[in-house]
């Protein structure tokens, strides 16, 4: 099949116009053209009708991430400023030979620099908005950009390439300005190298969510018994304010793997450093004297507004920063609204892990999952109870031998103590393995009646821990809150997101969950912030883990992460997601 650029078309061949000479309503196209596809090179293919049917060498034009395609024999010097370029176009009955960008407009290392300036601003493969999504970044993201745009289909600010990878829409929440407030606020990302990414707390009180620093007349005005909460704040402060050791806390190397213990106190912090700030609070730019930021939270409020709306008790929210404001202290939220403090309790999330499998850890071996977990002594065929009480969490290597007393199974440790069986989630040594551990082949196998995880590559285990599967155990998904088993694989990683109540298990709104991995439809792997009954099921559904096992097995599966972004999607350029087979 001949394809030719407008000018030089002959009879019957295909013929690219460039956009807008013949727009998407086709007024004004050729009358023998059939179909028409608008390339993301701002161009059209005129497809003749009598071409139609013929597929045998249909040449097809598209852009990939990085490489132009152009079609046909020959073609004028490039349209919309460069964007098509000068192609050397395929031969007659060939495939499309491709071509790289030119070089302006591909990002290079220490080039411009792109920012976003709404909560998420979407990766794509090409710079059409037909393609695939790779990923996204997160607000207040800064990328290194390509000096000119690629390609501007659907997208009048143009689509810029970025580093490592991908094209972004200027239009869909980026911008060149470096001088944005946005960008000039500096807003605290998450902290990638924590097993909570951001600070996290929970609400004690119907809270309001603030659009501005509200003077004290407001507060009054807006919320219902105040008085009653600053009174109760001001006498039990230091109790509600009170902290434990938490997730980000436990000492680990880069791979997320403990080094050591939690320590036995948790860090002196003040009140502001406990909510998100820091040292004492300083109110920044963009509050003082009123509110210097578009909104890019959900919630749609006029400027001039003072609230936005109010947040349920128990609910969960993740701050960036804390501050005092009139009357109390605030906590600004990730979406840049303000909560006041005196009703929020901070939220450290649990310190167990799982343990690094290794000639020291083969199984059989267990987690303490209860917190009354207590070892016994074999005389004869009764079991004493001993007076130390184990430690919630704690592995505890296993001999494989079992005995029964009464309606009770005991489990023998390698030290030669006796545990109720009922007290652990046990690793058993596999008898088989599934026909996809082969190599080195990376895959989770997850055991609903056991509550464990273990990670694969090929048949060596590296890492098993404690889970919370669906509450309603081995139920039907479609009608119970049930995980589904099956093999699966990941979909799509998440540093953090808000997910939806009713997968989490909960009726509350729980803010930035951290470490979220899709491999089934709304069923995820993910951090579980708001509760430590790892080995008991308790979800909607979803695979809940502790945080520092969540943030440990996000850096392990594929498709990795790329630098700056907040989100990866599985595809042909970033390859596939790790296995996830769930059993019984």
């Amino acid at each position: 099949m001949k394809t030719t650029f407008m000018g030089g078309a002959v009879p019957g061949a295909r013929r690219i116009f460039p956009f807008p000479e013949h727009a998407s309503k086709g007024s004004d196209a050729p009358s023998d053209c059939g179909t028409r596809e608008k390339l993301a090179t701002r161009a059209w293919i005129c497809e003749p009708r009598a071409m139609r049917k013929t597929t045998a060498s249909v040449l097809t034009c598209v852009l990939a991430a990085g490489w132009a395609v152009a079609c046909g024999d020959a073609g004028p010097g490039g349209v919309a400023d460069g964007v098509v370029g000068n192609a050397k176009l395929a031969p007659v009955d060939g495939a499309p030979t491709l071509r790289p960008l030119e070089s302006n407009q591909l990002a290079v290392e220490g080039g411009p620099t792109l920012g976003i300036t709404k909560m998420t601003a979407v990766l794509r493969e090409r710079p059409d908005p037909r393609s695939p999504q790779l990923g996204y970044l997160k607000l207040g993201a800064i990328v290194t950009r390509a000096e000119k745009p690629a390609a501007f289909d659907a997208c009048q600010g143009g689509y810029y390439n970025v580093a490592p990878r991908g094209f972004v829409c200027l239009d869909e929440g980026a911008t060149l300005d470096m001088e944005h407030p946005m960008l000039r606020a500096k807003l605290r990302g998450p902290d990638l190298a924590k097993p909570l990414p951001y600070a996290y707390a929970f609400v004690r009180a119907i809270a309001p969510r603030y659009y501005r620093l509200p003077k004290k007349s407001e507060q009054f005005q807006y919320e219902m018994s105040l008085d009653r909460n600053l009174r109760s704040h001001g006498r039990l402060k230091e109790k509600w304010n009170t902290i434990d050791v938490g997730a980000n806390d436990v000492p680990l190397d880069l791979r997320g793997v403990a080094t050591g213990p939690a320590p036995e106190e948790p860090p002196a912090l003040t009140d502001i450093e406990k909510f998100g700030g820091v040292g004492e609070g300083t109110v920044p730019w963009f509050f003082a004297g009123g509110r210097k930021l578009p909104n890019v939270a959900s919630f749609q409020v006029p400027d001039y507004a003072v609230i936005t709306n109010r947040i349920k008790r128990h609910a969960g929210i993740a701050m960036i920063d804390a501050f005092p404001g009139e009357n109390r202290d605030f906590a600004l939220t990730t979406d840049l609204r303000l909560v006041p403090t005196s009703k929020l309790k901070p939220g450290r999330g649990s310190t167990f892990h799982g343990i690094e499998l290794d000639q020291t850890w083969t199984a059989p071996f267990g987690f303490v999952k209860k917190d009354d977990a207590y070892g016994f002594e074999r005389d004869k065929r009764r079991f004493k109870k001993l007076k130390q009480r184990i430690a919630f969490g704690a592995p505890v290597r296993l001999t494989g031998e079992s005995s029964g007393d009464g309606n009770s199974r005991y489990v023998e440790t390698r030290t030669g103590d006796w545990m109720l069986a009922g007290d652990l989630a046990i690793v058993p040594k596999r008898t088989t393995m599934p026909s996809h551990a082969k190599g080195k082949v990376k895959w989770l196998d997850i055991s609903i009646l056991r509550q464990t995880l273990i990670l694969f590559e090929g048949e060596k285990p590296v890492y098993a821990t404690m889970v919370s599967t669906g509450k309603d155990g081995l139920g039907d998904p479609k009608t119970t809150h049930s995980t589904p088993t099956g093999s699966f694989r990941i979909r799509e990683k998440h540093v953090t997101t808000t997910m939806d109540s009713q997968m989490l298990g909960s009726e509350f709104e729980l803010n930035e969950v951290p470490w979220v991995q899709y491999f089934h439809s709304g069923y995820a792997i993910h951090a579980a912030y708001w509760h430590t009954a790892y080995g008991r099921p308790r979800s909607h559904g979803c695979v809940n883990l502790s945080p520092i096992d969540a943030r440990r097995i996000f850096g392990w599966t594929d498709p990795p992460l790329p630098k700056s972004w907040h989100g990866v999607s599985t595809s042909e350029a970033t390859g596939d997601g790790t296995l996830v087979y769930i059993s019984p």
